[in-house]
C-alpha cells in the first residue's frame, strides 16, 4: 500500500543585497541584514530529505508493478497483441474468442521439434535381421471380450496335502523334496498299533468267512445230491442200481434215511405181490393178507415222509449256510471299510481288493502302515523325519502334479450376465510373470453361486503346464467372450504401434521403403485387432518387426 506524501514547499532563491560582496556564498547572502528574507531558508530544507526520497522509492515499485502486469497481459493472456487463425496467418488486432488457444508461430512450431517421418526405408540386410513379416488385413469375425483377473493354482484333483491317519511313529521316510514319483511309489512307513489290531480284526473276519464258505459249499453239494437222488427214487429203479449210482456223491446222513426207507419199500412190495396170489389160491388166510397189504401201506408212507424230509432239511441247511457265508462276507466287508478309514483308503497298499500286492496277513509287521502316492507328480514338501512321532492329522507329505494347473478366474455379479462360456469353451489367458505370456486354457467349470466376500462368480479353467512353464499362485487375465461375433476389418495386434496417444501401421512403400498409416481401433480378441479407419481390405501389413521400424522413425525424428 503506497504512502501518501507531498511535495516539499521551496524558496524563491535568495537575492543578494548590493552591499554583499560578489565572493560571498549563499549563506552569507542569506545572513545579511540588507538582502530580504522569506519564511523558508536552507535550514528547513535539510530535515524534508529522507521524506522526499521515501516517496521517489514508492514511485518506482508503482513503476515496476505495472511494468510486470503490462508484460504478463500482453505475453501470456493474449491482451491485444496479434493473432494468426487457423492458416497460422496473424490478425492484429482481433482479440481471441473465449476458449480458443492461440496457433503457434514459426518460432513456437520449432521449438517442439520435428514431427515423425511418415517413411522409413531399411535395407534389405537389416529386414532379414528384424525378421520382418507381413500380413493381409482381411475381414475376421471378432467380439468384445471381458478381461477379468485371476491366478494360477493347483489342480485339486492331483495335489494332495498329506497328514497322518493315525498316531504312530515314523519307521522311514523314503522320498524327500522335489522328487517325481510315480503312481503306487512308496513315499513313508509309519508303525502303528491301531493299524495292526484293524488288520488283525480282518484276518480273523477272513478266517471265518473260509469256514462259512465250506460249510456253505458242503450244505449246498449235499442239498443237490439229495434232490437228484429222490428224482431218480421216482421210477422205482432197482435198489443196487441205485446204490451203484449215488456211491462216490455226497449225501451225509440222508443216506441212510433215503435209502433204508426205500430198500424196505421194495422188500415189502416184494412180499406184498407173493400175498396175494396165495390169498387168492386159498393158501394165505385173509387177516394175513390184510396185514402184508397194511405193511405195504406203511412202508410207501414211510419213504415218501423220507424223501421230503431230506429235501426240506438239506434246502434248509443249503440256505441256513448260505446266510452265514453272506454275514461273513459282510463282517469281513466292515472291517475292511474300518481299516481304510484308519489309514486313509488307498494311500495304504495291504488292503486286499485295493492297488498293492499285500493282504493284511501277509505284511511283515500288522502294524506297519506304508503311504503312497495315488498318481504321478512332484513331492513338493517333507514335514517329517524317520523316528518322529505322527499325530492324527499332522502334515507329512505334499505331493502335486503340475502337469495340469487350474486357472480361477473372478466375474462381478454385475458382468455375469454379459458373459458367454460354457464348460469345454477355450479361452485366452495373459500371465504377465511368465516367459511366455500368452496361452489358452479350456474352461472346466463355472460356479453356481455368488461368493459373498467378492460378489463374484468363480469360474475354473485347466492350463496345460507340460513344461513347468508356470507356477501356481501366478497373477493371470483372462479375456472372456462377450455378445456376437461380428464380421470386422482386423489386422495382427503385433502390427499396430502406438506413439504419442496416436495408433498407426506400417504398409509397403516400394524397394526396402515402409510407410507409417495412422489408423484408429476398435475391439481386440486374441491376437487380431479391429481396424475402423485407415486400411482396407487386402493391404499388407507389417505384423512382425513393426516395433524395428517404429524404432527408426524416432531415430531420424532425433536427427532432425
Amino acid at each position: 500500500m503506497l504512502r501518501p506524501f507531498s511535495l516539499p514547499v521551496t524558496t524563491m532563491p535568495s537575492i543578494a543585497s548590493p552591499d554583499t560582496p560578489p565572493g560571498a556564498s549563499e549563506r552569507e547572502r542569506t545572513l545579511s541584514p540588507d538582502a530580504p528574507t522569506l519564511k523558508t531558508t536552507t535550514a528547513g530544507w535539510f530535515p524534508r530529505l529522507p521524506g522526499l526520497f521515501r516517496s521517489l522509492s514508492s514511485l518506482g515499485f508503482l513503476a515496476v508493478g505495472m511494468a510486470a502486469w503490462w508484460w504478463l497481459a500482453t505475453h501470456h493472456f493474449g491482451g491485444v497483441a496479434d493473432h494468426r487463425d487457423g492458416s497460422g496467418a496473424s490478425q492484429p488486432g482481433v482479440p481471441p474468442a473465449a476458449g480458443v488457444g492461440v496457433g503457434l508461430g514459426e518460432g513456437e512450431k520449432a521449438s517442439l521439434g520435428p514431427a515423425m517421418p511418415a517413411v522409413v526405408s531399411l535395407p534389405t540386410s537389416a529386414q532379414a535381421a528384424a525378421e520382418i513379416e507381413l500380413a493381409t488385413v482381411a475381414k475376421r469375425p471378432l467380439r468384445v471380450q471381458l478381461t477379468v483377473p485371476g491366478r494360477i493354482d493347483y489342480d485339486a484333483r492331483h495335489r494332495l496335502d498329506y497328514a497322518s491317519p493315525v498316531d504312530g511313529i515314523v519307521s522311514q521316510v523314503l522320498v524327500k523334496v522335489r522328487q517325481r514319483v510315480a503312481k503306487g511309489d512308496a513315499l513313508a512307513e509309519l508303525s502303528s498299533p491301531d493299524v495292526g489290531t484293524a488288520r488283525d480284526e480282518v484276518r480273523r473276519r477272513e478266517d471265518d468267512r473260509q469256514i462259512e464258505k465250506k460249510a456253505a459249499d458242503w450244505a449246498t453239494t449235499i442239498a443237490d445230491n439229495v434232490e437228484s437222488l429222490l428224482d431218480a427214487l421216482a421210477s422205482r429203479p432197482p435198489l443196487a442200481d441205485i446204490e451203484k449210482q449215488f456211491r462216490d456223491r455226497l449225501l451225509g446222513t440222508y443216506r441212510e434215511k433215503i435209502f433204508g426207507s426205500y430198500s424196505r419199500l421194495i422188500y415189502v412190495e416184494k412180499v406184498s405181490a407173493g400175498t396175494k396170489s396165495l390169498g387168492e389160491g386159498g393158501v394165505l388166510s385173509g387177516r394175513i393178507v390184510e396185514e402184508r397189504a397194511s405193511n405195504l401201506e406203511v412202508a410207501n408212507a414211510n419213504f415218501i415222509a423220507a424223501c421230503e424230509e431230506a429235501r426240506f432239511l438239506t434246502r434248509q441247511d443249503r440256505d441256513r449256510a448260505r446266510a452265514a457265508l453272506a454275514q461273513a462276507d459282510r463282517l469281513v466287508q466292515i472291517s475292511r471299510e474300518n481299516l481304510r478309514t484308519l489309514v486313509g483308503g488307498a494311500r495304504d497298499g495291504s488292503l486286499a481288493g485295493e492297488e498293492g500286492t499285500e493282504s493284511p496277513g501277509e505284511a511283515e509287521s500288522l502294524s506297519a502302515l506304508m503311504l503312497r502316492t495315488p498318481f504321478d507328480g512332484l513331492v513338493e514338501d517333507v514335514f517329517i523325519a524317520r523316528g518322529e512321532r505322527a499325530r492324527v492329522g499332522d502334515r507329512l507329505f505334499v505331493v502335486a502334479d503340475t502337469s495340469m494347473l487350474w486357472v480361477r478366474a473372478q466375474i462381478h455379479e454385475r458382468q455375469w450376465t454379459a458373459v458367454e462360456v460354457s464348460e469345454g469353451q477355450t479361452v485366452r489367458v495373459v500371465v504377465p510373470g511368465a516367459d511366455v505370456h500368452e496361452t489358452t486354457a479350456v474352461v472346466n467349470h463355472v460356479g453356481a453361486t455368488v461368493e459373498a466376500d467378492s460378489r463374484s462368480v468363480p469360474l475354473v479353467a485347466e492350463l496345460t503346464n507340460n513344461d513347468a512353464h508356470y507356477k501356481p499362485g501366478m497373477f493371470v487375465w483372462v479375456d472372456l467372450p462377450q455378445g456376437e461375433l461380428r464380421e470386422v476389418l482386423a489386422v495382427p495386434a503385433s502390427a499396430v504401434m502406438r506413439h504419442e496417444g496416436k495408433s498407426f501401421v506400417f504398409v509397403p512403400d516400394g524397394d526396402d521403403r515402409f510407410r507409417r498409416v495412422d489408423v484408429t481401433t476398435g475391439i481386440e480378441s486374441g491376437d487380431s485387432l479391429e481396424v475402423t479407419r485407415g486400411l482396407t481390405v487386402g493391404q499388407q501389413v507389417v505384423s512382425r518387426g513393426a516395433f524395428v521400424l517404429k524404432s527408426e522413425l524416432l531415430l531420424e525424428k532425433e536427427a532432425e
